[in-house]
């Protein structure tokens, strides 16, 4: 069920594409700071949808129409014939969103994380993100799946192309699917308070564990925290905090207190949507040589 409205969900994200991609000759120029460049057009093109490659616009429309195996074979001739074109990026995702549609995961998770990194377009990029996330779920990757719809959500939420009541509606379910039903019940919650007359509240309320909103469930689940101390000096607390900010986590800080009038420094890691994320950390910290 969950991937028939994903399926739906992907064709009225191609509308949204195209109605871009029909636009771009107006957006050329818009949105400028001063000192800044221009800004992109969306998907990196002045040219109306009419003269782009032909087989880019048959892809679209034959995955707008219900036919993905089509739509794969116009936008993988593409690539094929011109391997370094500039609308590479924009085949590459074709290529993920058509595959994906036929249950092919595996593959159209290897065509989207190649579009993500080829795309200097955010928009692209976004949607590009959102193809692997839907790629995982597919998978039952749902943990992995849960932190790349998150991602998405925080960091994209400016993006035009994504729908943020579908964002949060798959973390919802992935959180379900992943074994954290107080986190998917506040994403279905916010699905239902912020866009309740929308495509997905209605099923954001049928797949909440509460059925119906209550003030409990619309509180954030518990978060949890790393501390790892302490350091009598300010350089070797920074020091241990670098490491582990090289290590890829987010919100790493050192705090001054004190313990017996001197004066020592913490450094604190978090936050965490569960236990297992934090009892990760705190492996590397140990390896650090940090106590936690």
């Amino acid at each position: 069920m969950f991937l028939k409205h994903h399926f739906a969900a992907a064709s009225r994200r191609i509308i949204s594409l195209l109605a871009l991609l029909s636009l771009a000759i107006l957006l050329t120029g818009c949105d400028k700071r001063d000192g800044d460049e221009p800004a992109q057009a969306s998907f990196e093109t002045s040219a109306p949808v009419e003269s782009r490659p032909p087989e880019l616009v048959g892809a679209y429309t034959s995955l707008q129409s219900g036919q993905p195996a089509q739509a794969f074979t116009s936008a993988h001739a593409f690539l094929q014939a011109q391997p370094d074109s500039r609308y590479r990026p924009e085949a590459l995702y074709l290529c993920g969103q058509s595959l994906s549609a036929q249950g092919d995961f595996e593959r159209g998770k290897k065509f989207h994380e190649e579009a993500i990194d080829r795309a200097q377009d955010r928009n692209l990029k976004a949607l590009a993100m959102l193809g692997r996330a839907d790629c995982n779920y597919g998978m039952g990757n749902f943990s992995l799946a849960s932190r790349q719809y998150h991602w998405l959500q925080t960091m994209y939420k400016d993006s035009r192309p994504l729908h943020q009541d579908e964002v949060m509606f798959k973390l919802g379910m992935s959180s379900k699917k992943a074994g954290n039903p107080e986190w998917a019940d506040y994403w279905f919650n916010q699905v239902n308070e912020l866009y309740n007359t929308g495509a997905y509240a209605e099923r954001a309320r049928a797949e909440n564990s509460h059925f119906t909103p209550t003030p409990e469930a619309h509180e954030k689940p518990l978060v949890y925290y790393l501390d790892a101390y302490e350091f009598g000096k300010p350089e070797k607390a920074e020091e241990a905090a670098g490491a582990l900010r090289s290590k890829g986590y987010r919100d790493v800080e050192v705090v001054k207190t004190s313990r017996s009038k001197q004066a020592v420094y913490e450094v604190h890691v978090g936050k965490f949507n569960n236990r297992a994320e934090a009892g990760r950390a705190q492996v590397d910290a140990k390896l650090e040589g940090l106590s936690t």
